[in-house]
């Protein structure tokens, strides 16, 4: 593939912009990652997915793309958990971590190139405050250091926060806030005599520092781990909606003032996913897990639920909304099934007619109209309908006897349109030539048996191929077969 023009949505611009890294060809991504304080919830999850969709577009697109995304392990959430739970942060926080990470293998959601934790930078987070300190856009208060958001003179901009409106108080200790109560916000806190204590005996609460013993503050952690990773300006930086203010306009103040230089090319946030009309969050109690969901449904059923909406529009979680993107997943999965079975079948047709001609035709429309739909901001939405027009394109050609050659092409074709949405990648059908041997001499002696009319032996052949993960499926060329889930 060659980079093509794509158009994102900027947050800071409020509008959509052609999309022009810093470095022609490649693209340094970040996204934010999960607090570890709890399993994560299928809202999460929809930020994860769009970002992995994001990733693999700009990857389909030739671009080079380093992704990072962090982990948040120290943070008031994790302590006041960890805490109530009666188990050391460091255990508690990489349960969650690993939680986090079995949910991105689960959903089909890329690793990113990196994965930082943010007690692992805690050297580089106090030279960074320290940094500011010495710029005097920082300053040292009883409780911690904390950034003076009227040495930055676009703070807000990002969010659309007018400092003018706000009523002034002297600071802002908490990790998240509204906007009303912008404030000089936290870069770092001193311990208080509980973390203090607590910390005498459990690594990973507290460090020294020239302010005290203490910890970062939630939004100096990101700064820090993207200057680390990726340097001093971004090419994208994703997340939900929610981190919009105050954690995204913070990220900008401190960078900014630090460096100088533009902190981010291109702000894009995914809308909540709602239920029953509520944005879904553990703090509100009405979240949902991913393994529930799972327990359920397919992982391409719920991909497909988060892709067949637009990131940027509302989304609401409901079982009939599940059972709707279970379907259609099936659907556009069958088109596969059909296109390994007509790979397997007799070679009948071995020439190129009106017929081959025009399902390339055909595949070729929906796919210029898929990528075109990308390209307009990630428009998933009208991309997964040309991907069902190419289905049914494909499926009314296989109901004759295909060309092998022709049916190779239109699969590669779907396939990478499939690849580029995360879809069906672990699903079954592929095999080594001994399994594909000793499958097509199983039913060969089924066939044998059916002619003997001994069905019972043959059901018996049948019945054990399925429990071992083998479907047949009987039509009047003869018997084909695919491998799938147990």
């Amino acid at each position: 593939m060659t980079t093509a023009q794509i158009e994102l949505y900027d947050t800071m611009t409020r509008s959509k912009r052609p999309f022009e890294p810093l470095e022609p060809g490649k693209v340094k991504l970040y996204s934010c990652g999960p607090t570890v304080y709890g399993d994560p919830h299928i809202g999460n999850f929809r930020s994860f997915v769009s970002a992995d969709l994001l990733r693999r577009w700009l990857e389909y697109r030739g671009y080079d793309v380093t992704m990072v995304m962090n982990v948040t392990d120290i943070e008031d959430k994790t302590i006041r958990d960890s805490a109530k739970a009666g188990e050391p942060i460091r255990e508690f926080t990489q349960r969650y971590t690993q939680s986090f990470l079995r949910g991105l293998d689960a959903m089909n959601i890329l690793r990113a190139t990196a994965n930082p934790r943010a007690t692992e930078y805690i050297p580089q987070m106090i030279t960074f405050i320290q940094a500011l300190i010495d710029k005097g856009a920082a300053y040292v208060a009883d409780d911690g250091v904390y950034f003076d958001i009227d040495k930055y003179t676009s703070y807000g901009r990002l969010s659309g926060v007018d400092l003018a409106q706000v009523q002034a108080t002297e600071r802002m200790a908490k990790d998240e806030y509204d906007k009303e109560s912008a404030q000089d916000f936290v870069l770092w806190k001193r311990s208080t005599p509980e973390e203090l204590k607590r910390s005498e005996n459990e690594p990973g609460l507290a460090w020294n520092s020239p302010w005290d013993r203490g910890r970062p503050g939630w939004h100096i952690e990101c700064s820090v781990m993207t200057r680390d990773l990726l340097g001093d300006t971004l090419d994208i930086h994703a997340g939900g909606e929610d981190l919009v203010f105050p954690h995204h306009t913070n990220e900008i103040a401190q960078s900014e003032t630090l460096t100088g230089k533009q902190f981010v090319r291109y702000w894009v946030h995914i809308r909540h996913l709602m239920i029953n009309g509520k944005k879904m969050s553990k703090s509100l109690g009405n979240y949902v897990s991913f393994d529930e969901v799972l327990a359920k449904y397919s992982a391409d059923a719920f991909r497909y639920f988060y892709l067949g909406t637009h990131y940027r529009r509302p989304l609401d979680y409901t079982d009939d909304a599940m059972k709707s993107a279970e379907g259609s997943a099936k659907r556009l999965e069958n088109t596969l099934d059909l296109l390994d079975a007509a790979m397997k079948g007799p070679d009948t047709n071995l020439d190129i007619g009106p017929r081959e001609r025009k399902l390339l035709e055909e595949v070729e429309k929906h796919r210029a109209a898929f990528e075109a739909a990308m390209d307009d901001d990630l428009d998933s939405h009208t991309a997964i309908d040309s991907l069902h027009a190419m289905s049914g394109a494909i499926n009314e050609y296989l109901t004759a006897s295909p060309n092998k050659g022709v049916a190779l092409k239109a699969y590669r074709t779907y396939r990478a349109l499939l690849d580029a949405l995360g879809l069906f990648e672990k699903r079954g059908g592929g095999a080594d030539k001994l399994t594909e041997d000793l499958i097509k001499t199983l039913i060969e002696m089924r066939n044998q048996y059916r002619k003997e009319k001994n069905y019972k032996a043959a059901d018996e052949v049948r019945n054990r191929l399925t429990a071992v993960g083998v479907t047949l499926a009987d039509n009047a060329e003869g018997t084909t077969w695919k491998i799938g889930n147990k």
